[in-house]
């Protein structure tokens, strides 16, 4: 049986439930009741579950810095499972940069599969390490926001915090759209990677 730790980190949306294996970050869940984080982490790996907040110190200070509106990649060790083609979009997810935006279509090319949106979207949503793979930039093609595990109401904060959205608009496009006079193509290639 695999050794699992696991930690709760206090962060201005909610707890965040952290889970890793030796190998590195597993599991990274925002606004669930431990109950639900760790029955969800058994689910995905059978093993020996230890509460060990020391563990997760990189991440804590990480994420601190994130929500203080540092700019920064998460450079962590990780323990990624999941298919060959959701690990090609969670790596591409990684490769989103800090205050810009991405599409289901552009995840979908970008691992290889430009018809499999659908698929690439079902990959955004299984995600298992939210913020530091930062799935919440991944939005609809057509500008909308599409959905996040953590709720939209996270999104935003998130997208805010990055600078994506400003106070009160509800999607990136609709805010650019008044802010720069660029026909809408003009805007998806300037947010888009």
């Amino acid at each position: 049986m695999e050794q699992i730790f696991y930690a709760d980190i206090s962060s201005p949306i909610d707890t965040i439930w952290a889970a890793s294996t030796r190998k590195g970050l597993f599991q990274l869940e925002i606004s669930r009741p431990k109950e639900v984080f760790l029955a969800y982490v058994g689910r995905r790996i059978r093993g020996q579950l230890e509460y060990d907040p020391d563990r997760f110190d990189e991440l804590k200070a990480s994420l601190k810095k994130y929500f203080d509106g540092e700019k920064m990649d998460f450079e962590l060790p990780l323990d990624l499972r999941g298919t060959g083609f959701q690990m090609s979009v969670w790596r591409a997810i990684q490769r989103i940069p800090y205050g810009k935006i991405s599409s289901y279509g552009r995840l979908a090319m970008e691992a290889g599969r430009p018809r499999a949106v659908r698929a690439a979207g079902n990959a955004v949503g299984d995600n298992p390490i939210s913020i530091v793979i930062p799935c919440h930039r991944v939005i609809r093609s057509d500008g909308s926001l599409g959905g996040y595990g953590g709720g939209l109401d996270v999104k935003r904060y998130l997208l805010r915090l990055e600078g994506v959205l400003k106070e009160g608009e509800s999607s990136p496009i609709s805010a650019l759209e008044r802010e720069y006079p660029m026909n809408r193509d003009d805007l998806l290639r300037y947010w888009f990677e």
